[in-house]
This record gives structure tokens, sequence and C-alpha cells, in this order.
């Protein structure tokens, strides 16, 4: 039974919802003793996992069971915010035997309906609440090491969009479309269930399109795309760009927002700006979410080694390895608006580079570089750290988002169906899968039409609509109606 769960998992293409994209069915065969579901949506304006979970609470909680099963946990736990009622309520009334919320001892959860090994960990509004190492410690009081997994602590997470993807694929169902929030400057904020490949621009005109103030002189090339949330998503370079597996949300905002300005900074802008104006107060460090966990990671020295030419001691600039990129350094912390991140960044760049990519951050030399020193597990969680969590409600006003944060995104149960999308090969961790069509084939919704190679880390790729295949490239398929 474990194994025919694995295998259905594989089978329909299921990968990490939550942005990652790393292939469920290699996380679920692990054994462990706690599965955790991450509900928290810690990103500002994202509703697309509470939607989901207020409106399919029992195909989440079968999800969750499920991977209980295959990984012989006797333990499962949906992770989410306190202020999620709707989620909440939902949640609880499908978990059996359900029984009143209790206050349990000091690093083990506050459960709300609980049964079957099953239940509800409510979280505070803070960010960033749904890292997996944070995570992990809210919910079980284990610290998971450095550079670990939370297979290490004997904890599997998942998000509960990935959890609703496993329980359909039991039923034979292949991950063809995406639950996607599309908010901030458009005209019917809402959340969509579109087909993986549909674009951009179509995703924002099925939301109203851009909402542009009537007492402004501001035109549609005033706006940009964030794909994902505003802290730890993109801009979107071309609105013919593909939403995918790992599409969690679509923000439109002005290009004036502090949000697309941080986001569109070259490194080369962040460095001269470090090196002009970091005056080493460290609020970086001391509000960076691994650092208050207990690991070595300390922002505000990375900014002073490259800042005055240092190399040593390597070990500071080795821990970018540390850095989760959440980028509460750059968006909240740093009163100066400055960004660690930005550094670290470009610092595991180096280190995952060819030996003959050249160190631009005083790095060591690209593809050289073993970590034989940040994985320490003898962690503890600094003294003042529930002192020094950021509160949603402040990161939002810093961002600039306030304007935007009431809306809730509405779940439409509407149909889109594009004309066309464009399905990338590569949705995940790991080689792109293969094609196993051509041009001229006609296929139906759910048809696979890439497979993961033979013995490599990948995921399958299937129809997101009925179709006529029209391009086979290195890189995507292209299907239209």
């Amino acid at each position: 039974m474990v194994e025919e769960i694995v295998q259905k998992v594989k089978d329909a293409g299921v990968v990490g919802a939550g942005g990652a994209g790393f292939p469920t069915h290699v996380k679920i065969a692990a054994q462990v003793d706690t599965v955790i579901a991450n509900g928290a949506e810690c990103d500002p304006l994202l509703r697309c996992d509470q939607q989901l979970m207020a409106n399919r609470a029992p195909e989440v909680i079968e999800g969750l069971r499920l991977v209980m099963q295959a990984s012989g946990a006797e333990r499962g736990v949906i992770a989410l915010k306190r202020e999620y009622t709707s989620a909440v309520a939902a949640l609880q009334s499908n978990i059996q035997y359900p029984i009143p919320n209790t206050q349990r001892p000091p690093q083990s959860p506050q459960s709300w309906g609980e049964g079957g090994h099953v239940s509800l960990h409510l979280l505070e509004s803070h960010y960033p609440a749904g890292d997996e190492f944070v995570l992990v410690y809210e919910v079980t009081g284990r610290l998971v090491p450095e550079t670990g997994l939370p297979l290490h602590v004997g904890c599997i997470v998942q998000n509960v969009g990935t959890l609703f993807n496993i329980a359909r694929a039991q039923r034979g169902i292949p991950v063809t479309h995406r639950l996607l929030t599309v908010t901030g400057a458009v005209h019917e904020p809402k959340t969509l269930n579109l087909p993986i490949g549909t674009s951009i621009g179509e995703a924002v005109a099925w939301a109203g399109g851009i909402k542009i103030p009537r007492w402004t002189t501001r035109t549609e090339e005033d706006y940009a795309v964030v794909v994902g949330g505003p802290m730890m998503g993109r801009l979107a370079q071309d609105l013919s760009d593909p939403i995918t597996k790992t599409t969690t949300g679509l923000i439109v905002l002005p290009r004036d927002n502090v949000v697309v300005r941080y986001l569109g900074r070259p490194l080369g802008s962040w460095v001269k700006r470090g090196r002009s104006t970091c005056d080493q107060c460290r609020d970086c460090t001391d509000l960076c979410p691994r650092y208050l966990l207990g690991h070595d990671l300390e922002p505000h020295k990375v900014m002073r080694s490259i800042n005055y030419g240092l190399t040593e001691p390597t070990a500071i600039m080795t821990a970018a390895v540390l850095c989760c990129e959440c980028r509460l350094c750059e968006a909240y912390a740093c009163p100066l608006e400055l960004s660690p991140m930005a550094y670290y960044r470009e610092i595991k760049r180096q280190l995952a580079a060819p030996p003959s990519s050249p160190p631009t951050l005083g790095g060591k030399e690209g593809g050289q570089w073993k970590n034989v020193v940040h994985k320490r597990s003898d962690l503890m969680p600094h003294a003042m750290r529930e002192y020094r969590r950021v509160p949603m409600e402040r990161l939002v006003a810093r961002l600039g988002l306030s304007e935007y944060q009431e809306c809730t995104c509405p779940l439409d149960e509407r149909e889109y169906q594009p004309r066309r999308v464009t399905i990338p090969l590569k949705q995940h961790t790991g080689v792109p899968a293969q094609p196993v069509i051509k041009v001229g084939d006609r296929v139906q919704r759910g048809d696979l039409i890439a497979q993961i190679p033979e013995g490599k880390l990948g995921a399958n790729v299937h129809a997101s609509i009925s179709g006529k295949v029209e391009a086979v490239t290195g890189e995507d398929v292209v299907i239209g109606t």
C-alpha cells in the first residue's frame, strides 16, 4: 500500500506547491514520526492556501493522512494562522472526534480538533511563519541542524496544496492546474484555478485587468507583476511567461512601490549602496529568523567583510548557505535599504559555480568548496527570539501594501480555458522532464506529455488542456485548442 501511494504521487507529477517544487514522491518515501501540513502562507497578500483549506478541507486532510501512511508517521499536524478563521473552522469540522483547544506544555502544539493523530496548530501572524525550520520548531520544539532538513529531526513538511494534489493523485488525477492568488492593483482580486501553462497576462486579465486610479496619469506600463509573494517572489520579465506548478500568486503593483524597486535592483547597485552606507547597526542579524533559531548566521558580518575587502574568517562568507532568502534583512530590518541577502545569494551562486568561475564578492572560487563547517546541531534559540518576531501587519505597512491587505481574494470556481498553454518541462527541483509526444499529436487534459528521465530526480508533466501539440522544445511544450 505504501509503495502504491508513492507510485501514484510520482505518476501524477506532484511537486512541492509552496514554491520549492521538490518532487513529492521522493520526499514522502522517508520514514518519520511527524508530518506537518504547512498552511501558514506567510508571504503577504497571498490567499490561495487559505482558500484551499477553507473550501477543500477534506482533501487536504486526506492528503495528510496519506503522507502519514507512506512515511509511517504517527502524528499529523496542520499548522496555520489563528486568524484564518474560515480555514480553521473547515478543518476542525473535518477532523474526527473534535475536542476543545487545550493549553499544552512548552514546545508542544496547542491543538484544536484532535483525533486520529491529526491536529491543528494555530500560529500567530508573524513573518516568516512558513519557513520549514521555523515551522518545525513552532510545532514540535525541535531544531533542524544547519543546512539540514526537517527529515533530520523526524519530520516531513508539506504545503497544503501539495497534500491536496496527493489526495487527487490517489484517484488517478495528475497535476494539471494551479490554484493561485491574483491581487494588488487589479479590478477583481481573486483566487483562480488555472491550467498550468496559462500566461501571466491572461491570469491578470481574468482578475479584471490592471486597476489604474482615475486621478493619476499612470498607464499599464507603470505597473509590474510580482510572481509569488512580495517577499519571496520575483518580477515577471514577460507577461507571456507561463504559470507553473509552483506559482502561488500574481501581484500587480506600481513600479514605484518599494517591493518592485527592491526586486528589480541589480547586485551591483546593492553592493555600491552597502559599501557607502552600511553603519554596522546589526539590525539585519538581530531580526534574522535563522540566527534567532541558533544558526551561525550574522548578516551584518558579511556586509562588513565584503565592504572592507576582508576574506578571513571564510566561515563568514560561506555562512551564505544558511540563508533561507526570506528577504527580511533588506525589506524590513535595514534602516538604510541595504541587502545582506543579495550578497548571500551571489556567494551561494559562486560556491555552486564551475571551477573556472572567478569570485566577485570575495568568496571561494567556484566549484571548489565543500561544506564541512555549517552542520551544527547543538543549537539553542536566542533568548530574545519571542520578542523579535516580525508582526505581519508591520511588515505589510513597511512594504507599502496596506491598501491591498484587506482583500479576501475569494475562490472563483469557474473553469477558465486558455486557447493556448506553454508548459515548461522543468517546474521542479532536478532535471527537465523528457517529452513523450511530438508536434501534431492530439492530447487530452491529463495525458502524460513528458516523463522523468531514467534514474534522475524530476517530475512528470501532463497536458493541462485538450488540444493539438504545436511545439516541442528542450524547454517546453505548447498546446493549442
